[in-house]
């Protein structure tokens, strides 16, 4: 039932607008029609409307508020660009929406992209080069970390937004009483051997595998493999390293059903409910993100490092989320993308998103800031990432094919985590495929 003192008023507030508008007096809005066109005022006391940039980017839960707090600050800091988000599920979404623009010749004024889904623009030809950007004094490039993985043949395309690597979650309270400790265990195989007890003792799953293939490919690199041969010519992904580290994940999910990995659904969906098997007790951890540090609850659980498998040493990659700008788009909205990644990358910025989101911050001098600091105080696991990226982080590989190898290693990680077809049968497949792709790349250079 309409409220008909409601109407009254915004009646009344009708006319009135009508009787400023005829006087020449702009702006006026009722309750339920507030004005989209913000604008800023100039030395002269006049209105110029503020240039919009449209910013896409798939980031859930915390990330996506910790984003928007960030875009929120921005846009009332400055009065000449107001970014608008535009949200998508998760990077694979962001890549597909961003690919529908270009095609339209309407791309957006920036975009946050996961690594491959970054290779694969950089390959298209589509980035905007930001090596001028970077070279200006103010942006101080010195003290950025991993800026080197932004550059595709030659050219800085790319700038990182935040640096991710692949940690392991567990709860201190289920560990604590089984007697385990998690920093002792000197290998994956050990992780295995503890997730069987923690099943027998308890009746939970004893680790969580993420449906990821960034967490797969960690896994066969931690067991001494490789994507491709030393000389890049020859793709290695059907290893006994491979089949190894591949093999006993399988196995721990479907034969001795002490793991589990959760997958399906709408974005991060699947993402979010591994995160909440272990918060909830029918988990005791699992592999996930640095990225999660904003989601979890530091009283129950407890950040460590990766594990190395069949002797071999833990070797997680560490990589950038990166920031995108487009050849496309109009030269004010590339000028103020590059306002707001300046703005974002600043140290302030840059640690109020680690502690935030448990993402490694992208400057140096980031850790010095009081927000860093104060943060470790209250949960000391903020730091742990850091160590890891430092002690263990390798560079992602970079793919010569914009991404098509990546993609046959997803369609086997499915074949292996949730259809249970043995590590050497859906990597062979995967491998003839993926090298067809290389060959084709290589014979035209």
């Amino acid at each position: 039932m309409k409220n008909p003192r409601k109407s009254i008023k915004n009646a009344i507030l009708t006319t009135m607008c009508l009787t400023l508008v005829l006087v020449g007096i702009v702006g006026c809005s009722g309750p339920n029609n507030t004005s989209t066109n913000k604008v800023a005022t100039n030395t002269t006391g006049e209105t110029k409307e503020k240039t919009k940039l449209e910013f896409y980017y798939g980031l859930g839960g915390k990330l996506g508020e910790t984003m928007d707090k960030l875009i929120k600050d921005f846009n009332s800091s400055n009065e000449k660009y107001e970014v608008v988000p535009i949200i998508q599920g998760n990077y694979s979404e962001t890549l597909q929406a961003l690919q529908a623009s270009l095609a339209a010749g309407k791309p957006p004024a920036l975009a946050i992209n996961g690594y491959p889904e970054f290779m694969k623009l950089a390959k298209n030809d589509v980035l905007l080069p930001l090596d001028e950007q970077i070279n200006q004094p103010e942006y101080n490039k010195d003290d950025i970390l991993l800026l080197e993985q932004g550059k595709y043949n030659e050219a800085t395309v790319g700038v990182p937004a935040f640096v991710s690597t692949q940690m392991m979650y567990y709860r201190k309270d289920i560990f604590e009483k089984l007697n385990i400790d998690y920093d002792a265990l000197e290998s994956f195989e050990q992780l295995a051997d503890a997730a069987k007890t923690i099943k027998e003792k308890e009746g939970i799953n004893g680790w969580s595998v993420m449906w990821y293939a960034e967490h797969m490919i960690d896994y066969a690199r931690s067991a001494g493999g490789d994507i491709v041969s030393e000389d890049g010519k020859t793709i290695t992904i059907d290893s006994e390293e491979w089949i190894y580290a591949w093999d006993l994940i399988r196995k721990s999910i479907h034969e001795d059903k002490t793991m589990e990995t959760v997958y399906g659904g709408n974005g991060w969906e699947w993402w979010y409910k591994t995160i909440d098997n272990v918060m909830n007790g029918k988990s005791a951890g699992y592999t996930g993100s640095s990225g999660d540090g904003g989601d979890l609850d530091f009283t129950k659980v407890a950040t460590g490092m990766q594990k190395g498998f069949n002797g071999s040493k833990p070797r997680p990659v560490a990589v950038s989320v990166m920031f995108n700008m487009f050849k496309d788009s109009p030269i004010e909205q590339q000028q103020g993308a590059w306002e707001f990644v300046k703005f974002f990358s600043e140290a302030q910025q840059t640690a109020y998103w680690a502690v935030e989101t448990g993402y490694i911050p992208i400057r140096n001098s980031a850790v010095e800031t009081d927000i860093f600091k104060n943060q470790l105080k209250v949960n000391p696991y903020l730091s742990v990432p850091l160590e890891q990226v430092k002690a263990n982080g390798i560079a992602p590989y970079i793919d010569p094919t914009g991404g098509k190898i990546y993609a046959e290693i997803e369609l086997a990680k499915d074949k292996v985590l949730v259809q249970n077809m043995p590590a050497a049968k859906a990597l062979k497949e995967a491998k003839e495929k993926a090298q067809k792709e290389l060959d084709e790349v290589l014979n035209k250079k």
